[in-house]
């Protein structure tokens, strides 16, 4: 039988197999995308990328953009493409390179930039997250280019990409890379360039403005890990190089794909394993579905061990939350440590899983890990507080819950701007909410609850932004700031501290966790979590419907409200406990 034709776009060596298993099984329709995405984090990906690109497009004369054909038939494009990079057109924007049948790839990386030397292309991907790390000088140089000049290749000692955290994303310029070598267009050097979200000064010395800048990759060079699966030992295991990772990556999910277009596939071997791609994959529902209530992936998500670590808990005989709990750690820690040595601590995760485990299957949520009280000091006046973000990071609501035992009065105050905040906007929201805070405690006797240190963290930094940024600290605004800083510093208590080091949570010690748990308070919303209230948020701004933003206003409020009642109820029940 003649084999089926199909592609793989840059995403499918990168990620989990399942995916491919999945989308080619002729027996599963494809399922239905979530009505919305979840937001990203921090940034607005499409005007990031914009932006980048007009950039590359301004500073780059006889560029070509192709973006203006993304609608026409794949051909086309295809044909474009090919021409633009025959034509040695120096920078290519929105390029879909032509497909490469015979190794079933397909791809169109954000931009294609011809090496200096004119032998070819490198592929560039811009990224919505972080791509470089700081490193001893000696230890590491970083290779880039500026977007205003970015054939110009420079160099910055002391930074390096990201090869831990971010192997992911050199695999999918490899993809690119392997798919300008079987065109023909492939620069004599195998590098790829990442536009992440760090900002270098434009120019040398104090003064130069921050930009995005390339970091270019060497595709070729042997530092990147094997997959763990695919060795006994993956400490011990020589690194390989990108080129070398990505092709057995691509390599498996062709069997995949062939194995399961066939409906032949080795089924045992890819039993689903939850892991953190699963939240934003659509074949979820479907993965979950195959796995028993009790599997080991499935019920522990709190620190939960990778899908090797499970993957050798498997094989072992360990699959259930049951299995684990019972299961004696130093009988089977020969076989299993080298196996997932690419973990650091790998004992004391497996023993910190197994900890969970036997919670669960006791149905304990909560396990004291202290006697005796919980020292929580009362104060006449105490007052709980939250805050939210939006998805570029900034806080547009403050919320308070104020319990006054002097007078008996409690009730929930906020400070809210539900519009798209810049910096000068943020702090003059944040600076109100200091002065009231600041009149109402007053020559009182006062303390202010949190959970988590990231009011402190936000506020602090908030009150520090004003220097040498243009504001002035020494105005109403800046004075309100500076004082809530150094409130915070005597006045406000983290409740998360006080749980953490008294207790253990089967499911981690996140405040609902806590407090669903352990009180008989419950949120008002049917699906209450920050990262929600970012897409509430971005409906209570942009919603064209007058009553769809009112909603998610109102949302965002009781949801906030809620926050803060519960680390009232949570402080109540510790100051309980004996």
């Amino acid at each position: 039988m003649p084999e089926r034709l199909f592609v793989l776009d840059a995403y499918a060596a990168r990620s989990c197999p399942l995916k491919t298993v999945n989308a080619f099984n002729p027996t599963l329709g494809t399922p239905p995308r979530p009505e919305s995405a979840p937001p990203p984090f921090f940034h607005d990906a499409d005007g990031i990328e914009a932006e980048i690109c007009w950039r590359l497009l301004a500073s780059t004369p006889d560029a070509v953009d192709l973006r203006v054909l993304s609608d026409d038939p794949v051909a086309e494009q295809e044909a474009a493409t090919l021409a633009a990079l025959r034509a040695r057109r120096p920078l290519v924007i929105g390029a879909l390179l032509p497909r490469d049948w015979a190794s079933h790839r397909s791809g169109r990386p954000s931009a294609l930039l011809l090496a200096p030397d004119g032998s070819g292309y490198w592929p560039v991907q811009i990224k919505f997250h972080k791509v470089m790390e700081t490193r001893p000088v000696e230890d590491a140089t970083l290779r880039y280019s500026r977007l205003g000049d970015p054939r110009t290749v420079h160099e910055r000692p002391g930074r390096s990409f990201r090869w831990g955290q971010r192997v992911k994303a050199a695999l999918q310029l490899a993809h690119y890379w392997r798919l300008l070598e079987a065109s023909g267009q492939a620069a004599a050097q195998p590098w790829g360039g990442l536009v992440g979200l760090e900002q270098l000064p434009e120019a040398d010395g104090p003064h130069g403005q921050p930009e995005p800048v390339i970091t270019w990759l060497d595709l070729g060079l042997p530092v990147v890990a094997p997959n763990p699966a695919t060795v006994h030992e993956p400490e011990a295991a020589p690194r390989i190089s990108t080129l070398e990772r990505y092709d057995e990556e691509h390599a498996f999910r062709v069997r995949l794909a062939t194995s399961s277009l066939a409906a032949t596939g080795p089924k045992a071997l890819l039993t689903p394993i939850v892991n953190r791609e699963c939240a934003y994959c659509v074949w979820q529902p479907y993965c979950v579905s195959q796995l028993d209530a009790d599997d080991l992936s499935l019920r522990i998500s709190k620190a939960p061990l990778d899908v090797y670590e499970v993957a050798v808990l498997r094989e072992l005989g360990v699959t259930s939350v049951g299995d684990l709990a019972k299961a004696d750690i130093d009988a089977i820690k020969d076989a299993y440590l080298p196996r997932v040595s690419h973990r650091l601590g790998g004992e004391q995760r497996l023993r910190l899983a197994q900890h969970r485990a036997r919670l669960i299957v006791e149905g304990v949520e909560l396990e004291r890990q202290t006697s005796g009280p919980i020292g929580l000091p009362r104060h006449a006046l105490e007052i709980d507080l939250d805050i939210e973000t939006s998805a570029d990071d900034r806080v547009y609501l403050w919320g308070f819950f104020v319990d006054d035992h002097d007078t008996g009065r409690r009730y929930y105050q906020h400070f809210s701007a539900f519009t798209d905040l810049d910096r000068a906007a943020e702090r003059a929201l944040a600076a109100e909410a200091m002065t009231w805070l600041r009149n109402l405690v007053a020559g009182r006797d006062a303390a202010v609850y949190h959970y988590s240190d990231y009011e402190v963290v936000r506020l602090t930094r908030l009150a520090n932004a004003g220097r040498g940024h243009g504001s002035d600290p020494r105005t109403a605004s800046g004075k309100a700031l500076a004082w809530g800083r150094d409130f915070a510093a005597e006045a406000f208590v983290d409740l998360f501290t006080v749980v953490k080091r008294n207790f253990f949570g089967a499911n981690g010690l996140g405040l609902k966790v806590v407090v669903t748990a352990m009180t008989s308070f419950a949120w008002r919303d049917e699906d209450p979590s920050g990262l929600n209230s970012q897409s509430w948020f971005h409906e209570a701004v942009h919603a064209g419907d007058d009553g769809v933003r009112e909603a998610a206003r109102r949302r965002l409020l009781d949801y906030n409200e809620d926050d803060v009642r519960a680390t009232w109820h949570l402080r109540a029940w510790l100051r309980t406990l004996t």
